[in-house]
């Protein structure tokens, strides 16, 4: 992989209100730019469009999991087909814009330089940290989330604090699930201090892309267990996602997906009641604070009806699955600590049927 097109590479975070950093990059960067952006955004923020201008081809995309098809996929690869070996792609958007954005950037031309502006705090947490991309694969009848994807790191990223100022509560929330989780994963002393006092925006910004800079500096292609403590929660809400036709929102199925993560790991020894009774604690508060149910609750409910055997096609078709066919989940094993530990289907089919499916 060619050095600055997608080679690991250490994040190199940019704040800045949008016009401000975009004039800097066209003072530095001459050859063409290619603008994928959210629509919404661009309506919401006349600014960014305006700073555009004619300088960059621009691409509006519906926002959420529609965008990540390969049709749409398709309709970026055909307008970027005219950019030369130096050109650049720029996303504006949510975890959705900047996937797909981050696949099209890697098949132009074998690798083209990529820049994420994240305009959710989920992707300034999460999505826009790490180089993945991917699109959704529907296959009997399912749609299974980012069965197809790559790795191609990003140049740079840029926070536009103004943008997050027309986020709403829920939007917030889903970031806010996914920094927790980091905290609760990796890092006991971020945990802590979050549980002292819940971090301002700003902060809870950059010490989530510390955090998730340095996993992915240990582990950037996910070659070994490192990188995978990041899924805490992700197993099972992938497939709660792809379940409700993606009515939970990424962030809402990630903390129903730790619900299970922890009730698993109860299950198997390895996380002690009092870590994994915190944990649940405060994802059940961060989850009321903003929904008129509990996540039990709304695990019960987008079980319902479900046959065990739909569910398991689900988990056989995750990317978390071992060449055995053997499940590998990330479980906490402490505050601030987690491992990846095997997972027979025994252990959540037993769990689905006596505490899932009854909001227990």
């Amino acid at each position: 992989m060619r050095a600055g097109r997608g080679a690991f590479r250490p994040a190199r975070d940019r704040w800045g209100p949008f016009p401000d950093l975009f004039r800097r990059l066209t003072r530095s960067h001459t050859a063409p730019i290619l603008t994928v952006a959210d629509r919404r955004v661009l309506e919401l923020h006349p600014a960014i469009a305006r700073s555009l201008g004619s300088r960059a081809a621009l691409i509006r995309l519906t926002g959420g999991e529609q965008a990540k098809t390969f049709a749409v996929l398709e309709r970026i690869l055909r307008a970027g087909t005219s950019l030369p070996r130096e050109g650049l792609v720029l996303a504006i958007g949510g975890g959705s814009i900047g996937d797909v954005a981050t696949v099209a950037a890697h098949l132009l031309k074998r690798g083209l330089t990529l820049i994420h502006v994240p305009t959710t705090l989920l992707a300034a947490v999460d999505s826009s940290v790490g180089g993945k991309g991917a699109v959704h694969v529907a296959a009997s009848g399912q749609i299974i989330k980012n069965a197809a994807g790559v790795f191609h790191y990003p140049l740079e990223g840029w926070i536009c604090q103004e943008i997050f100022a027309s986020l709403s509560p829920r939007q917030l929330f889903e970031g806010e699930v996914e920094a927790y989780k980091m905290a609760a994963a990796l890092d006991s002393a971020a945990w802590r201090s979050y549980r002292r006092r819940k971090p301002g925006l700003a902060s809870l910004v950059r010490e989530a892309r510390a955090l998730k800079n340095a996993t992915c500096a240990a582990d950037p292609y996910e070659g070994g267990d490192q990188r995978r403590l990041l899924n805490l929660g992700h197993t099972f809400g992938h497939v709660l996602e792809s379940l409700t036709g993606f009515e939970l929102s990424h962030g809402e199925a990630v903390c129903l997906g730790i619900v299970c993560a922890l009730d698993v790991g109860r299950e198997l020894g390895v996380a002690p009641e009092s870590a994994a009774g915190e944990v649940e604690q405060v994802f059940t508060q961060l989850y009321e604070a903003v929904h008129s149910t509990t996540p039990r609750a709304a695990l019960a409910q987008a079980l319902s009806g479900v046959p065990q055997r739909v569910l398991a096609s689900l988990l056989a078709a995750d990317k978390k699955v071992d060449a055995h066919g053997q499940l590998r989940m990330a479980l906490l094993t402490g505050l601030g600590r987690s491992g990846v530990f095997a997972v027979e289907g025994r252990v959540w089919r037993a769990l689905w049927g006596r505490r899932w499916r009854r909001g227990r």
